[in-house]
């Protein structure tokens, strides 16, 4: 009579070499996923950031070209007149840089009085974000 062997499972060295190779390829995956996933992350917030400065200079524009085409020295007065100041307004929370009339003269930049009918009629505008500190120009005419 024979006997025949009941062979229903795996052996334990089949189970310890699968166990291995699973924790190695797990080992591996993680590596690769937490990387990616936390590099992923920082320029989203990079351009969030650098969005909420157009933003704000979104809202300088607007309130140019709403009320003050005519007229600068309100706009100038309103962006906030002390360059390295920071300003938190209707407009948002920014740095001013540089808020000036400008002329030019022999192509080249010069400062100008505000109430010159002739030469004041470029407002130059320079932002900086207060958390990345990026910036943003824009020059405003008057019309």
């Amino acid at each position: 009579m024979k006997s025949t062997a009941n062979n229903h499972g795996f052996t334990l060295i089949e189970l310890i070499v699968v166990i291995t190779i699973a924790s190695i390829f797990g080992a591996m995956m993680y590596q690769f996923i937490s990387t990616s996933t936390l590099k992923e992350s920082s320029p989203l917030f990079s351009i969030e950031k650098s969005l909420k400065l157009y933003e704000v200079l979104e809202n300088i524009t607007s309130d140019y070209l709403e009320n003050h085409t005519t007229d600068l020295t309100p706009l100038q007065t309103s962006i906030g007149s002390t360059e390295g100041s920071t300003q938190n307004n209707d407009y948002g929370s920014y740095r001013v840089i540089y808020n000036r009339f400008i002329k030019f003269v022999s192509n080249s930049e010069q400062n100008a009085p505000g109430g010159d009918p002739e030469n004041g009629n470029l407002l130059k505008v320079t932002i900086e974000s207060i958390s990345t500190g990026e910036r943003l120009m824009a020059l405003y005419h008057k019309q």
